[in-house]
């Protein structure tokens, strides 16, 4: 059996200010459902997170229903999808009996978890397992045992019961939704619990063929068998080096997994260096288009910098500055006020060039003060007395 595993599509996701729902229309119609035609999975597999929100944009919920429709009406490939913690679980799972009629395994609710579809092959038959995102909470109200605390806890309770009603003459495909322990993190994902009580252990997913998970953002493999496919898209800058791609599973008698890079959508990475240098240096960058998040390295203030910046980077999304990280900023305003407190009642234009030279390490000109005078007096009239 062809399988090709994916997860956390988030769509709807909006990355500081700005909709990526363009970015992830482009992943689904010129890459992802391109690699469908062209590989012919027998199934497919969404491990959760298929929105970024419970209530999910309507733009959001009409790409997936085209996608859905596509995949199950026009291609006619199996589709298997279960829910993650950041998706509607309820809203999801309207008419899920009467789809899977139609090749769309969905499932929202842990009550369902404890029933496999069953598939075939060439080698045999397959139980295909669909775990929802849950939390102790929902173990205990499936399962009845008030003893139930912590993922872990909930996870084994869960796959216990699973493992009763496995055919041992079938192979065991498992589709989850949670963070095993051990596995890396990134800044884009939502934790489940603060400290280790949301950790799954590995060890728990003991006697299925493949786990294809989802929750984790970075493509990883916490123990043979056992699969982070990964978010399509980079949603925080630290994930500015991953890989992003898509699993195709080879499920014979044994087990083979590549990883297909993504391509062909806008990438997320950062810059650093003096404004200057980066404006420069924008003009051979080939992919001056990629969200941007830059690091100033200017020793002193620069005037509108996120304004300049888009002159040579049009999708800049935020700045920081080693001047103002270093202080200088808040010693100038520091050292200016206690000099002016020093001195006393002082001018305006006494004002206006300690603020140049104590935050902007600059001198007033014979220029510069004729032109602040001309438009101070424009501005108060002749009595300004400057």
């Amino acid at each position: 059996m062809k399988i090709l595993h994916t997860s956390d599509w988030h769509l709807g996701r909006v990355l500081y200010a700005r909709s990526l729902l363009s970015e992830q229309q482009r992943f689904v119609e010129d890459f992802f459902l391109p690699l469908v035609e062209r590989e012919k999975p027998d199934l497919v597999i969404l491990a959760g997170d298929i929105f970024d929100r419970k209530i999910a944009p309507v733009e959001a919920i009409r790409l997936f229903d085209q996608f859905v429709t596509y995949m199950c009406a026009d291609l006619s490939i199996p589709l298997a999808v279960i829910t993650g913690n950041h998706d509607g679980a309820d809203r999801i799972s309207i008419g899920s009996r009467l789809l899977a009629d139609r090749g769309l395994y969905l499932v929202s609710r842990l009550e369902q978890a404890l029933y496999p579809f069953l598939l075939q092959d060439d080698y045999g038959p397959i139980q295909l397992w669909l775990l929802p995102y849950f939390d102790p909470a929902m173990a205990r109200d499936a399962t009845g045992d008030s003893s139930i605390e912590g993922f872990g806890s909930a996870y084994k309770a869960i796959l216990d019961r699973i493992r009763q009603k496995m055919d041992p003459s079938a192979r065991q495909i498992l589709v989850a939704h949670c963070f095993v322990a051990g596995s890396s993190v990134s800044d884009s994902e939502s934790p489940l619990y603060i400290g280790g009580s949301g950790e799954v252990d590995a060890g728990l997913f003991a006697g299925f063929d493949y786990v294809a998970l989802g929750h984790l953002h970075a493509p990883q493999r916490p123990r043979p068998g056992i699969r982070y496919a990964g978010s399509p898209l980079k949603y925080s800058f630290d994930e500015e080096h991953q890989r992003k791609s898509v699993s195709l599973v080879q499920l014979t008698d044994s087990l083979s997994v590549q990883e297909i890079p993504i391509t062909g959508v806008r990438d997320v990475r950062t810059v650093t260096g003096t404004l200057e240098e980066l404006l420069a240096r924008s003009k051979d960058d080939a992919h001056r288009d990629d969200f941007i998040y830059a690091y100033l390295t200017d020793e002193g203030p620069v005037f509108e910098p996120m304004a300049r910046l888009r002159e040579g980077y049009p999708n800049i999304l935020g700045l920081e500055s080693n001047w103002l990280k270093s202080g200088t900023a808040d010693n100038g305003r520091h050292e200016l006020r206690e000099s002016l407190r020093k001195q006393g009642p002082s001018s305006d234009f006494t004002i206006f060039s300690s603020f140049l030279s104590q935050v902007c390490g600059t001198q007033a000109d014979a220029q510069t003060e004729d032109l602040f005078r001309s438009i101070y007096r424009e501005t108060l009239g002749e009595e300004a007395g400057i």
